[in-house]
């Protein structure tokens, strides 16, 4: 999509529409919309015809250069607010430009509605709420959604403005391109995204720069990934280990290390899901699609920065050879687990992976998982539990969560709860005594078991990574959630600057 940004007369654009946000008493615009718009506009505020209801949109038409021009007037807030608000707008307003047809607009920056000269967030987060809203998934559809959206022109009278619009623009297409590759592979039906086919997409889609090396169930088994392959060997799609390497400061040895869930389809395995609550299993790989896509992000956009990513790929399916409740198995770092509940499985591969992780001394380790139903219970759909072994990580996570709206919200690790994993006839349990409660908690303090105590973090996205309830930024169906997250706390704590 190509975004771009003009100092002139809103009167004056030859695009499709042209957005106008307004606000109640707002002051004459004529000096960037042009005297017969503002006189136009002001006309119809002060009607019945616009009410100044949250986020409201109305439109009318408009004869300029001899053509019927297209007006969307926007109800923003008084004065600046949070970016999310103007994200929620931005998604809001998608859904009207695909129903009217709209391939290319000019909008008037709401930073010249405000006069703010510093702060550019607001146009910013509408654009991106926009870029989400206008996001469709149609794969498997015969009859085909043919409207694209093709241009968003900026209007402004500040040269920083423009400045800032045309150094971020290309930006925020590639964070996109990729948060709706991670939407996609979520989206996708088990049938076509098993984890052979996750990893063959995976190395198709590396950019230059991005290392994927693929183990097959043999390269599980040499490296003694046991619990990758006692989760996945039910079913007759074997399971897949992906290493991903980026390095982008190579003169360094720092490194983060990030690991995603990949279970492409979850039937609970001989702990059968109930009707109900396992047609959407084909989402329960969404950590691993958001790591994955986070990593392609950050190597395109050339941070400087080391990533090394690992991706457990598995079905968890009945099947002659598939666990059992009360086998144990070896994990890849030597700890024995007693398996009490195979729909637990989550934690299981996770554990080889974090292992795997710790390998190569990162400066910290996060992963992404859908998890536990207990979280989406807790938290409820809109926000994921964050757990961390620093507290200062915590604080890190929280403000740039603030920034992209991917709400989190830190939950403890209390060592009293501790206990509930312990086993009986192994090291360690993965299933807690306390049964369903705390169970997010529990699955964290399993997890925690194998990061050997480097800076950790980890996201139960299991509410979060696919919505039936809409979000007001986000919509339905898989959000893409994490993977600006990831490449903004990435690029904010672990990029080395050029000014260093």
């Amino acid at each position: 999509m190509k975004i771009s940004c003009r100092r002139k007369i809103a009167i004056h654009s030859r695009k499709d529409a042209i957005l106008i946000p307004v606000y109640k008493n707002i002051k004459p615009l004529r000096l960037i919309t042009g005297k017969k718009i503002d006189d136009e506009l002001h006309e119809i505020i002060q009607s019945d015809y616009f009410n100044f209801e949250e986020k409201e949109i109305k439109s009318f038409y408009m004869e300029l250069n001899r053509k019927l021009k297209k007006i969307y007037l926007i109800h923003a807030p008084k004065e600046q607010e949070a970016a999310r608000q103007y994200m929620a707008l931005g998604a809001k307003m998608a859904h009207i430009l695909k129903s009217d047809k709209i391939t290319t607009f000019s909008i008037i920056s709401f930073e010249d509605i405000y006069n703010e000269k510093r702060d550019f967030s607001s146009t910013q987060g509408f654009i991106e709420g926009l870029m989400f809203g206008m996001y469709g998934y149609d794969r498997f559809k015969t009859k085909k959604d043919a409207h694209t959206l093709m241009e968003i022109e900026v209007i402004t009278g500040m040269l920083k403005l423009k400045r800032f619009i045309d150094e971020k623009a290309e930006e925020w297409n590639t964070v996109f391109e990729n948060v709706n590759l991670a939407r996609d592979l979520t989206n996708t039906p088990p049938n076509y995204m098993t984890p052979e086919i996750f990893a063959k997409t995976a190395v198709k889609e590396a950019p230059e720069g991005m290392k994927v090396t693929v183990w097959d169930i043999r390269g599980i088994r040499e490296n003694s990934l046991n619990l990758v392959e006692a989760v996945g060997r039910g079913s007759a799609n074997k399971p897949y280990f992906l290493k991903i390497e980026y390095a982008g400061n190579p003169a360094s040895e720092s490194n983060v290390a990030l690991v995603g869930k990949g279970v492409t389809f979850d039937s609970g395995g001989s702990n059968l899901k109930p009707t109900g609550s396992m047609e959407d299993m084909k989402t329960d790989m969404a950590g691993a699609a958001a790591v994955y896509a986070a990593v392609k992000l950050a190597a395109e956009m050339k941070l400087k920065v080391n990533i090394n990513a690992y991706i457990p790929l598995v079905e968890n399916i009945i099947g002659g050879d598939a666990i059992r409740p009360g086998d144990v198995v070896a994990s890849a770092s030597g700890k024995t687990v007693e398996i009490m509940n195979t729909d637990a499985e989550g934690r299981l591969i996770l554990a080889d992976a974090l292992y795997i992780a710790t390998k190569t001394d990162p400066e910290v380790i996060i992963d992404a998982a859908t998890l536990t139903g207990g979280c989406v219970v807790a938290l409820g759909p809109f926000c994921a539990g964050l757990f961390t072994n620093r507290k200062f990580l915590s604080k890190q996570v929280s403000d740039i969560s603030d920034e992209t709206a991917e709400d989190v919200w830190e939950l403890p690790l209390f060592e009293d709860y501790a206990k509930g994993i312990n086993s009986k006839t192994a090291d360690m349990q993965n299933m807690s005594t306390f049964k369903r409660e705390g169970s997010a908690i529990h699955a964290a303090l399993f997890l925690r078991q194998f990061v050997d105590n480097y800076p950790w973090i980890h996201f139960d996205i299991a509410g979060t990574a696919w919505l039936d309830t809409p979000h007001p930024i986000f919509g339905t169906g898989a959000s893409g959630f994490g993977v600006r997250l990831l490449y903004r706390f990435i690029e904010a704590h672990y990029c080395e600057r050029s000014d260093d």
